[in-house]
């Protein structure tokens, strides 16, 4: 009885803490859905730069565990970066939003199965959310006249399966690439290449399931590649 009593009432502190915490506060989708609504207090920080979608691969993961080895990807993420007026390749703020849906590994029902709700959960948290604090540590690693690379320690909040968590992402790349006519085949205007390299810990997001460390990795690697313009997309 005594210990039904404790159960009880972890779980009751527990719920408590759960609903203590305010929930994130995220950028809207604009009417079309191909971008994010920048909020005003971002767009005053310097010069915005707007995802580009369905061209190449934006996301590519990769789950190795010893009885099977799962490759995935989506080109469906949508959102912008900010990039500082008077701190080189350095950004300041950022947001992207990644539909569960379109995480594709090349076989239909293992897709269900990762957007259902022992995995993901797509119907209760439709987008994974990430939200840029800023790039540190930032360097400049090459210049030529037609673009200059940086490289610093991307810092962001990563929201997954409804659990944010902050996390440090070294080596991440930033590429500025002035309009010009090699550019404008990729898209009209500016363009911003970022690359980044981390790993997410599924139980670090409340991500449980009896075969995880058999047949999908505890640890799943994941490998950015985003694409940026000045332009949004309606101007494209």
């Amino acid at each position: 009885m005594l210990k039904q009593i404790t159960m009880m009432t972890v779980a009751a502190i527990a719920a408590s803490l759960a609903a203590a915490q305010p929930a994130i506060q995220v950028a809207q989708a604009t009417p079309d859905g191909k971008t994010l609504i920048v909020p005003e207090d971002q767009k005053s920080k310097g010069a915005v730069y707007y995802a580009i979608t369905d061209k190449d691969r934006q996301i590519y993961f990769e789950s190795n565990a010893p009885l099977e080895n799962i490759k995935g990807q989506s080109n469906d993420a949508i959102g912008y970066a900010v990039l500082s007026p008077d701190r080189p390749g350095t950004l300041v703020a950022g947001e992207w939003h990644l539909p569960v849906s379109s995480m594709k590994t090349g076989i239909e029902l293992r897709d269900e199965h990762l957007a259902g709700k022992d995995w993901l959960d797509a119907s209760s948290h439709p987008d994974i959310i990430v939200q840029v604090r800023e790039l540190k540590g930032v360097t400049e690693t090459k210049r030529s006249a037609a673009f200059t690379a940086y490289a610093g320690t991307l810092v962001v909040d990563l929201t997954l399966h409804g659990v944010t968590r902050t996390i440090e992402i070294p080596k991440s790349a930033i590429t500025l690439m002035p309009a010009s006519d090699a550019t404008r085949k990729v898209a009209k205007g500016d363009l911003m290449s970022l690359r980044s390299k981390f790993t997410v810990t599924l139980a670090d997001y409340g991500v449980s399931h009896p075969v995880i460390g058999e047949k999908v990795a505890k640890d799943v690697e994941i490998d950015v590649s985003l694409f940026l313009s000045t332009l949004p997309p309606e101007r494209q």
